[in-house]
């Protein structure tokens, strides 16, 4: 499915087109036309950026990690209070991260972290064509996905992601949030 943000004016909007097979990723492209910028992943074949090969950072540690999230369009008073409960748990804490930043599109902001440009993502209520996009691109620059659920298997059709530089960044972020619960896709 490709799907344009219409926000006018702001660089976090894209085109965003991702290709499964029985609910496996297996390419993306993620296109910001503000920036210029083309991401393209292939599963077996890496990942890129306008043609040159991307790699996440490998951060591993929250104390150093520069996290990215986004609101969704759910604005009800419990996403609200959770999702500003997740951002306060993570930095109430001296040393907790590097910073929380917001970028507008989710699909773009996973990206970041595909680059290294961050190192983690977390959200509740994208959608299925920018996780699936997303997914490809970033575990092919060497990022992992899970669920921001502990114990549950990453699905696609949730609704939910952590998206991260490694697995000991995504399982730091699982104890700091709380998930949202949002109508399968």
């Amino acid at each position: 499915k490709a799907v344009v943000s219409t926000q006018s004016g702001h660089y976090g909007r894209g085109i965003v087109i991702g290709f499964t097979v029985n609910r496996v990723p297996q390419f993306g492209v993620i296109y910001n036309p503000i920036l210029n910028q083309l991401y393209t992943g292939r599963e077996g074949y890496g990942a890129q950026l306008n043609g040159s090969p991307i790699r996440v950072s490998g951060e591993a540690q929250l104390s150093s990690a520069l996290i990215t999230t986004g609101m969704s369009l759910r604005r009800d008073m419990e996403a609200l209070s959770t999702r500003c409960g997740d951002i306060t748990g993570i930095l109430g804490e001296p040393g907790s991260c590097h910073g929380i930043r917001m970028i507008g599109s989710s699909a773009l902001a996973i990206c970041t972290v595909a680059e290294g440009c961050a190192d983690a993502y977390f959200e509740c209520g994208m959608h299925l064509w920018d996780m699936a996009a997303a997914h490809v691109i970033l575990t092919e620059a060497g990022g992992c996905v899970v669920s921001p659920v502990q114990g549950e298997s990453f699905d696609l059709l949730k609704r939910r992601i952590i998206a991260a530089a490694s697995p000991e960044l995504a399982l730091a972020l699982q104890k700091k949030i709380k998930h949202i619960d949002y109508p399968s896709d």
